[in-house]
């Protein structure tokens, strides 16, 4: 039975997270609401500074649906640098290259059993990372996990 992880795990191996960011990024580059100019005294606007780096910057940080994925694609790379080999190939053939668990037992020399407990363990681990917010595992979690 798949789910919300499995989903998350593939769009990883598959790249569409790494692609979501990067549209992410673009569209908040070039669709920004400018707001107009209300200046109608004539004069000069006194308390204007124009930071296009820093604005850009801004946008990003306080864009949910961006730094959601930025932070999946942490923990997932944090975990999956962390694991062994074989763990690994089971991994990416299972949610990279969506191969069977025979296909990928076969691969990695090991019981079909095995594989599943191993993609379960790794699962387990980025469970409790990626089922909260980022602000509250950082606030909280930042005193055991150095």
């Amino acid at each position: 039975m798949a789910d919300k992880l499995d989903k998350v795990l593939s769009d990883y191996f598959t790249g569409v997270i790494d692609t979501n960011i990067k549209l992410r990024k673009l569209e908040l580059k070039l669709n920004f609401d400018r707001t107009p100019d209300e200046n109608i005294g004539g004069g000069r606007k006194q308390n204007d500074y124009n930071n296009p780096v820093e604005s850009a910057m801004i946008r990003e940080l306080q864009d949910e649906e961006l730094q959601a994925w930025i932070w999946q694609k942490q923990v997932i790379e944090m975990w999956y640098n962390i694991t062994v080999k074989p763990q690994r190939t089971i991994l990416y053939e299972r949610y990279g290259r969506k191969k069977s668990w025979l296909a990928i037992s076969l691969i990695v020399h090991a019981d079909e059993r095995t594989c599943r407990e191993w993609r379960d363990r790794f699962k387990d681990g980025i469970s409790g990372w990626l089922s909260d917010t980022p602000e509250r595992v950082h606030r909280f979690y930042s005193i055991n996990h150095p």
